[in-house]
């Protein structure tokens, strides 16, 4: 891993962390303390996953027992700094969240003022923002959830928002396939487009967020349903099928996923 991405990362979430309390031992450490807690951001070259972790301050800090809060898959080969701002603004909102941080979001005061995610502009790979708004135009019940997160925290926590409302979506549907055959393929067939359309970060979001979320390892469950949803997304189809035999290996993953 080149220490230039572990320094920006850093460097983008320092600011947050000392105004709410948490010191710094150096900026490029990734220890943010306050009198009882620390967060770790750390990176595993093996697995090439950035990690929040946080833990109770103990006697000896090489002692502490951490939790993993949230983990980002990150390639140099195929990631870079417009990535790291979105690892860093989920770090934020995850840390924001667990403290009761309410973020600064300016003169906004009720929800009615909070536009929805913008489509990409034409000849753009998607974006978080974009799948959002893809998501959002297919099951709009979840546009009033997507605007609070917005008012509550200043932005928009992707992990935890597609971790909670995307996957519970998905659960629904596939519990009654009979019932909601159009759905769930209408359903697929955005996750498999914008696998295939958009950025890497929104590639692993379907994947090790949604995928692994709804099926939590049933690879049978996954597969039955992958053979005949995404038979022309033979791509994610491969994808999925890693994710949700990871959630059962993974401890992490299955932390960050509940």
């Amino acid at each position: 891993m080149d220490i230039k991405y572990i320094k920006e990362l850093n460097s983008a979430v320092h600011d947050f962390f000392n105004s709410n309390g948490f010191s710094s031992e150096g900026q490029d450490t990734g220890f943010y303390k306050s009198e009882d807690k620390i967060y770790k951001i750390s990176y595993e070259n093996d697995a090439k996953l950035f990690m929040l972790s946080s833990a109770s301050i103990v006697t000896d800090d090489t002692d502490a027992n951490y939790s993993t809060l949230s983990t980002w898959y990150f390639d140099e080969a195929n990631h870079g700094a417009k990535d790291i701002q979105c690892i860093a603004d989920d770090f934020i909102g995850t840390v924001a969240k667990k403290e009761g941080i309410r973020i600064s979001t300016g003169s906004v005061t009720d929800t009615s003022s909070i536009a929805l995610p913008e489509k990409n502009k034409d000849g753009d790979e998607p974006g978080i923002e974009a799948f959002a708004g893809k998501f959002l135009a297919l099951f709009p019940q979840y546009k009033d959830a997507y605007k609070e997160m917005i008012a509550t925290y200043g932005d928009f926590l992707y992990v935890e928002f597609f971790k909670k409302y995307a996957v519970e979506k998905m659960c629904e549907l596939k519990a009654d396939e009979a019932k909601n055959k159009k759905q769930l393929k209408k359903y697929f067939d955005m996750l498999g487009a914008m696998h295939y359309d958009g950025e890497a970060i929104v590639g692993d979001v379907i994947c090790t967020v949604i995928l692994a979320g709804a099926f939590k390892g049933n690879t049978a469950e996954y597969l039955e349903l992958a053979n005949t949803y995404l038979a022309d997304w033979q791509f994610l189809k491969t994808a999925g099928l890693a994710a949700v035999n990871n959630y059962k290996s993974d401890k992490k993953l299955r932390e960050l996923l509940g």
